[in-house]
Protein backbone atom coordinates (compact mmCIF):
# COMPACT_ATOMS: atom_id res chain seq x y z
CA UNK A 1 0.00 0.00 0.00
CA UNK A 2 1.48 3.52 -1.31
CA UNK A 3 -0.35 6.44 0.84
CA UNK A 4 0.93 9.85 -1.13
CA UNK A 5 -1.54 12.17 0.95
CA UNK A 6 -2.92 12.82 4.25
CA UNK A 7 -6.61 13.95 5.40
CA UNK A 8 -6.79 14.93 8.86
CA UNK A 9 -9.33 15.58 10.91
CA UNK A 10 -9.09 19.43 12.38
CA UNK A 11 -10.71 19.21 16.95
CA UNK A 12 -9.04 16.24 18.85
CA UNK A 13 -6.45 15.43 15.73
CA UNK A 14 -4.57 18.90 15.51
CA UNK A 15 -6.15 21.15 17.83
CA UNK A 16 -6.92 20.31 21.75
CA UNK A 17 -10.77 20.08 21.50
CA UNK A 18 -11.57 20.05 25.13
CA UNK A 19 -9.17 23.10 26.29
CA UNK A 20 -10.10 25.00 22.98
CA UNK A 21 -13.32 24.91 22.81
CA UNK A 22 -14.78 24.18 26.07
CA UNK A 23 -14.37 27.28 27.25
CA UNK A 24 -15.06 29.21 23.91
CA UNK A 25 -18.70 27.66 23.94
CA UNK A 26 -19.06 28.72 27.28
CA UNK A 27 -18.37 31.68 27.10
CA UNK A 28 -20.54 32.09 23.36
CA UNK A 29 -23.36 30.47 24.92
CA UNK A 30 -23.20 33.21 28.04
CA UNK A 31 -23.42 35.97 25.54
CA UNK A 32 -25.94 34.65 23.07
CA UNK A 33 -28.43 33.43 25.89
CA UNK A 34 -27.63 36.45 27.94
CA UNK A 35 -26.88 33.69 30.49
CA UNK A 36 -24.38 32.41 33.59
CA UNK A 37 -21.77 29.81 33.51
CA UNK A 38 -24.26 27.31 34.81
CA UNK A 39 -26.97 28.59 32.33
CA UNK A 40 -23.98 27.82 29.17
CA UNK A 41 -23.05 24.69 30.46
CA UNK A 42 -26.70 23.26 30.61
CA UNK A 43 -26.61 24.48 26.57
CA UNK A 44 -23.32 22.71 26.14
CA UNK A 45 -24.46 19.70 27.76
CA UNK A 46 -27.30 18.74 25.22
CA UNK A 47 -24.71 18.83 22.58
CA UNK A 48 -22.28 16.16 24.14
CA UNK A 49 -20.74 18.46 27.06
CA UNK A 50 -19.97 16.14 30.16
CA UNK A 51 -19.34 18.79 32.79
CA UNK A 52 -18.12 16.38 35.72
CA UNK A 53 -15.11 14.96 33.44
CA UNK A 54 -14.59 18.48 31.75
CA UNK A 55 -15.00 17.23 28.07
CA UNK A 56 -17.43 16.63 25.54
CA UNK A 57 -18.60 12.90 25.05
CA UNK A 58 -17.09 10.57 22.00
CA UNK A 59 -19.31 10.90 19.25
CA UNK A 60 -20.92 14.05 19.99
CA UNK A 61 -22.03 17.02 17.92
CA UNK A 62 -19.57 19.29 20.36
CA UNK A 63 -16.68 16.45 20.08
CA UNK A 64 -17.42 16.15 16.15
CA UNK A 65 -20.82 17.28 14.58
CA UNK A 66 -21.39 20.35 12.25
CA UNK A 67 -22.62 23.79 12.97
CA UNK A 68 -25.95 23.18 11.50
CA UNK A 69 -26.30 19.90 13.95
CA UNK A 70 -25.59 21.73 16.63
CA UNK A 71 -28.03 24.91 15.84
CA UNK A 72 -30.38 21.72 15.50
CA UNK A 73 -29.71 21.65 19.46
CA UNK A 74 -29.70 24.72 20.84
CA UNK A 75 -32.99 26.17 18.51
CA UNK A 76 -34.74 23.12 17.48
CA UNK A 77 -38.10 24.93 16.77
CA UNK A 78 -36.75 28.05 14.32
CA UNK A 79 -37.18 27.23 10.18
CA UNK A 80 -34.46 27.30 7.90
CA UNK A 81 -33.86 30.70 7.04
CA UNK A 82 -33.61 31.27 10.59
CA UNK A 83 -31.02 28.87 11.41
CA UNK A 84 -28.95 29.62 8.48
CA UNK A 85 -28.22 33.00 10.01
CA UNK A 86 -27.77 31.54 13.62
CA UNK A 87 -24.95 28.99 11.58
CA UNK A 88 -23.74 32.50 10.42
CA UNK A 89 -23.64 33.80 14.03
CA UNK A 90 -21.77 30.40 15.44
CA UNK A 91 -19.04 30.43 12.60
CA UNK A 92 -18.50 33.82 11.79
CA UNK A 93 -19.74 36.11 14.89
CA UNK A 94 -17.04 34.90 17.10
CA UNK A 95 -14.25 34.03 15.05
CA UNK A 96 -11.94 36.95 17.32
CA UNK A 97 -12.11 34.78 19.90
CA UNK A 98 -11.77 31.44 18.56
CA UNK A 99 -8.34 32.25 16.81
CA UNK A 100 -7.27 33.79 20.21
CA UNK A 101 -7.93 30.67 22.20
CA UNK A 102 -6.84 28.14 19.80
CA UNK A 103 -4.56 25.55 21.68
CA UNK A 104 -2.63 23.11 19.44
CA UNK A 105 -1.85 19.33 20.88
CA UNK A 106 1.67 19.97 20.75
CA UNK A 107 4.05 21.90 17.87
CA UNK A 108 2.22 21.23 14.57
CA UNK A 109 4.85 22.74 12.25
CA UNK A 110 7.53 20.23 12.67
CA UNK A 111 5.56 17.27 12.34
CA UNK A 112 3.74 18.81 9.41
CA UNK A 113 7.10 19.91 8.03
CA UNK A 114 8.20 15.91 8.26
CA UNK A 115 5.46 14.56 6.73
CA UNK A 116 5.61 16.84 3.53
CA UNK A 117 9.72 16.28 3.65
CA UNK A 118 8.56 12.64 2.75
CA UNK A 119 6.79 13.85 0.06
CA UNK A 120 2.92 13.17 1.07
CA UNK A 121 0.08 16.11 0.41
CA UNK A 122 -1.50 17.17 3.35
CA UNK A 123 -5.31 18.18 3.88
CA UNK A 124 -7.88 18.70 6.44
CA UNK A 125 -11.30 17.27 6.65
CA UNK A 126 -13.21 19.21 9.19
CA UNK A 127 -17.44 19.01 10.06
CA UNK A 128 -16.18 22.84 10.77
CA UNK A 129 -16.84 25.47 8.42
CA UNK A 130 -14.26 25.96 5.34
CA UNK A 131 -13.65 29.94 6.42
CA UNK A 132 -13.38 29.28 10.35
CA UNK A 133 -10.98 26.15 9.58
CA UNK A 134 -8.72 27.97 7.37
CA UNK A 135 -8.77 31.42 9.56
CA UNK A 136 -7.94 29.02 12.74
CA UNK A 137 -5.19 27.10 10.86
CA UNK A 138 -3.69 30.80 9.49
CA UNK A 139 -4.04 32.00 13.29
CA UNK A 140 -1.83 28.95 14.43
CA UNK A 141 1.08 30.03 11.20
CA UNK A 142 0.52 25.91 10.05
CA UNK A 143 -2.13 26.94 6.66
CA UNK A 144 1.35 27.00 4.38
CA UNK A 145 1.73 22.92 4.67
CA UNK A 146 -2.10 22.42 3.44
CA UNK A 147 -3.31 21.50 0.30
CA UNK A 148 -6.70 22.75 1.16
CA UNK A 149 -9.49 22.21 3.92
CA UNK A 150 -12.24 20.57 3.34
CA UNK A 151 -15.19 21.46 5.48
CA UNK A 152 -19.56 20.71 6.05
CA UNK A 153 -19.88 23.82 3.93
CA UNK A 154 -17.92 22.31 0.64
CA UNK A 155 -18.99 19.06 0.83
CA UNK A 156 -22.53 17.84 -0.76
CA UNK A 157 -22.82 15.64 2.74
CA UNK A 158 -20.58 16.79 5.70
CA UNK A 159 -18.28 13.36 7.72
CA UNK A 160 -19.38 10.41 7.57
CA UNK A 161 -20.57 10.22 4.15
CA UNK A 162 -17.15 9.48 2.29
CA UNK A 163 -17.38 13.22 0.48
CA UNK A 164 -14.33 14.33 1.84
CA UNK A 165 -11.88 11.66 0.89
CA UNK A 166 -13.07 11.78 -2.72
CA UNK A 167 -12.84 15.65 -2.29
CA UNK A 168 -9.49 15.75 -1.63
CA UNK A 169 -8.77 13.05 -4.08
CA UNK A 170 -10.02 14.99 -6.75
CA UNK A 171 -8.10 18.09 -5.34
CA UNK A 172 -4.62 16.04 -5.30
CA UNK A 173 -5.21 14.06 -8.39
CA UNK A 174 -4.61 11.24 -6.23
CA UNK A 175 -7.06 7.80 -5.90
CA UNK A 176 -8.84 7.74 -2.88
CA UNK A 177 -6.80 4.63 -1.93
CA UNK A 178 -3.69 6.51 -1.67
CA UNK A 179 -5.14 9.20 1.08
CA UNK A 180 -4.85 7.64 4.71
CA UNK A 181 -7.67 9.92 6.67
CA UNK A 182 -6.53 10.39 10.48
CA UNK A 183 -8.89 11.76 12.78
CA UNK A 184 -9.79 11.07 16.82
CA UNK A 185 -13.54 10.55 16.45
CA UNK A 186 -15.64 7.15 14.68
CA UNK A 187 -17.52 9.40 12.14
CA UNK A 188 -13.84 10.03 10.80
CA UNK A 189 -13.38 6.09 10.21
CA UNK A 190 -16.15 6.05 8.91
CA UNK A 191 -15.35 8.70 6.55
CA UNK A 192 -12.56 7.01 5.41
CA UNK A 193 -14.21 3.62 4.14
CA UNK A 194 -17.03 5.33 3.05
CA UNK A 195 -14.93 7.74 0.65
CA UNK A 196 -12.54 4.64 -0.43
CA UNK A 197 -9.04 6.08 1.39
CA UNK A 198 -6.38 3.40 1.48
CA UNK A 199 -5.90 3.97 5.63
CA UNK A 200 -7.41 4.78 8.41
CA UNK A 201 -5.49 6.21 11.40
CA UNK A 202 -7.24 6.70 14.98
CA UNK A 203 -5.48 8.79 17.27
CA UNK A 204 -6.59 8.79 20.93
CA UNK A 205 -5.87 12.89 21.26
CA UNK A 206 -9.29 13.43 21.33
CA UNK A 207 -12.42 12.51 23.22
CA UNK A 208 -12.71 8.87 21.64
CA UNK A 209 -10.98 6.19 23.81
CA UNK A 210 -8.93 3.01 22.82
CA UNK A 211 -12.08 1.24 22.75
CA UNK A 212 -14.34 3.67 21.24
CA UNK A 213 -12.36 3.65 17.66
CA UNK A 214 -9.67 1.09 17.91
CA UNK A 215 -12.18 -1.72 16.24
CA UNK A 216 -12.82 0.99 13.33
CA UNK A 217 -9.07 1.77 12.58
CA UNK A 218 -6.36 -0.06 10.86
CA UNK A 219 -4.06 1.83 13.02
CA UNK A 220 -4.56 3.53 16.49
CA UNK A 221 -1.67 6.33 17.80
CA UNK A 222 -1.75 7.79 20.99
CA UNK A 223 -1.45 11.19 18.43
CA UNK A 224 0.02 12.26 15.04
CA UNK A 225 3.32 12.53 16.88
CA UNK A 226 3.65 8.69 15.84
CA UNK A 227 2.53 9.04 12.54
CA UNK A 228 5.55 9.92 10.61
CA UNK A 229 7.11 6.65 12.08
CA UNK A 230 4.28 4.32 11.32
CA UNK A 231 4.04 5.59 7.31
CA UNK A 232 7.41 4.47 7.16
CA UNK A 233 6.91 1.37 8.66
CA UNK A 234 4.43 0.52 6.07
Amino acid sequence: MTIRAILFDKDGTLIDVNATWIPIYREMFMDIFATDIAGAEALMAKAGYDKAAERFRAGSILAGGTTRQLVGVLWPEIGDEAAAQKVHLLDRGYTHLVNDRLIQLMPLAPILSELRAMGLKLGIGTNDNHLSAIAQMTALGVMEHFEDIIAADTVPVPKPSGDMIKSFAAITGLPPSAIAMVGDNHHDMEEARNGGAGLAVAVLSGNAAHADIAHLADHTLDSIAELPALLRSL
